[in-house]
């Protein structure tokens, strides 16, 4: 009996210095200012853009707003130069054809309806003339004739014949002056409407004739996933596509790059000339060194890019543009990359992790070994990690961990839970005191608890 208390109270004290132990640890945990560089290192998510590409677009046709895609080639279809990689619906345009041939043959019947009509009318002016002349001459012959043969008033009588007929040679002569001009301005009026009728006929054949797309150059035949009529997609068979909209291209194969949309947080942070290591979907034993290019001066929302109209489609991102140093055959335009992007936010400054400050109102805080009350700390230029200082903080002070920072750490640290065990306090974490359960998730504090895996109810068990 005596051996058993002994034993028992060998283990209570074993387990109180341990506990001590611990809790030493929890005091000495800190973090030494350092004086280095700034670093921000993030993984985004992107997308393969051939460096040279050759866009086909939708024809752009007058009076024409919307065209139905019939047939196309399909992706990677290795094509010529004048191939024939696509074709839209007709059947509309080639109805309206029709039609306008059909007005073009009874205008043009109409102008040679009204061409002999004006030669019938110029015909009849002509013989008008004529028969003028014909009626002065013989009225100038019974006045020569009926001088000292005839009475006074009958040679006044044939003097006012010939003065009449020679006002009808007259209005005849300016009824062909008038009719000329008539003709001529019926003639081109008729010309017009004709000339009018047959451009549009020309111009519905055109567009049968453009409904055709032809490859600009040889190729490998791609079509991108893009707007088409304000939708978004690729181009199929029954794709309704407006003029303009880029259609089909013929991409360069020998040189990609990649296109990042990130937040416009992130991308203060990243700099032409940062580098990049991407990691193909295709190929993730491959990594590709990359080098940022590009950066967009302006930021556009999702639905703005994509021509969507959803909720969570109005935040801002800006388009980051990486070069990759090397190609491999199996990239493709469009195939998803992940680009582990790294830049040097500052160099040779005064870092400190985040997770050794306090932040409170107007700034952050912190607890510095020796000091009794915690100091103020100005913080400058930030990553997801660490925080330049500006002042506050020197460069060798040893910061020590916020109570619920150094509980997280202790969560993290070198206790290791068996699964469905009650778990021991891990360094910085409180004390457990929950049941067994399954995979040692049940019971314990929240500080103690492990995050996730097999940890004990009280945490304590890194992963």
């Amino acid at each position: 009996m005596a051996n058993r208390k002994a034993k028992a109270l060998l283990v209570v004290a074993l387990v109180a210095s341990a506990c001590g132990a611990e809790k030493a640890k929890e005091a000495q945990l800190t973090f030494t200012v350092k004086k280095g560089d700034l670093v921000f290192g993030r993984s985004f998510y992107g997308e393969l853009e051939a460096r040279k590409s050759i866009a086909i677009h939708t024809p752009e046709l007058p009076g024409i707003y919307q065209l139905t895609v019939e047939w196309l080639a399909e992706d990677g279809t290795k094509v010529k130069k004048g191939d024939k990689v696509l074709t839209f619906e007709t059947g509309i345009i080639e109805g309206e054809l029709t039609d306008l041939q059909a007005q073009l043959s009874v205008a043009r019947a109409a102008h040679t309806k009204l061409v002999a009509e004006l030669e019938n009318e110029r015909i009849e002016a002509s013989l008008a003339v004529r028969r003028a002349v014909l009626g002065v001459e013989r009225a100038r012959l019974d006045v020569v004739a009926g001088v000292g043969l005839i009475s006074k008033v009958e040679l006044e009588k044939a003097k006012i014949g010939l003065s009449q007929a020679k006002l009808a040679l007259t209005l005849a002569r300016k009824a062909v002056v008038t009719l000329g001009k008539k003709r001529k301005a019926a003639l081109e009026v008729q010309r017009l409407n004709v000339a009018a009728i047959d451009e549009k006929v020309k111009e519905k054949q055109q567009q049968i004739a453009a409904a055709v797309l032809r490859s600009p150059a040889d190729g490998v035949l791609y079509a991108p996933y893009t707007r088409l009529n304000w939708v978004r997609g690729k181009a199929a068979a029954g794709s309704v596509t407006r003029p303009g909209d880029r259609i089909l291209e013929i991409p360069d194969l020998s040189a990609f790059n990649v296109a990042l949309y990130v937040r416009q947080r992130d991308a203060s942070l990243l700099s032409v000339g940062d580098k990049a290591v991407v990691v193909p979907t295709v190929l993730p034993d491959r990594p590709i060194e990359a080098t940022v290019i590009s950066k967009d001066s302006f930021a556009a929302t999702r639905n703005e890019r994509l021509g969507t109209r959803e909720s969570q489609g109005n935040l801002k991102e800006v388009k980051i543009l990486l070069k990759l140093s090397k190609n491999f055959p199996q990239l493709r335009p469009g195939g998803t990359v992940r680009a582990d992007v790294k830049s040097n936010v500052a160099q040779g400054v005064t870092v400190v992790p985040l997770v050794a400050l306090e932040e409170v109102p107007g700034g952050y805080r912190a607890r510095v070994v020796g000091k009794k009350d915690p100091i103020k700390v100005k913080i400058g230029r930030i990553t997801a990690t660490h925080g330049e200082v500006l002042s506050g903080l020197s460069v060798g002070d040893k910061v020590i961990l916020p109570k619920q920072s150094a509980a997280s750490a202790g969560a993290a640290g070198k206790g290791k839970g068996k699964k469905g065990a009650a778990g021991k306090a891990g360094p910085g974490g409180k004390m457990g005191h929950g049941k067994k359960g399954r995979r040692g998730r049940s019971g314990g504090s929240k500080a103690g608890r492990r995050k996730r895996g097999g940890g004990g109810g009280g945490g304590g068990g890194g992963h």
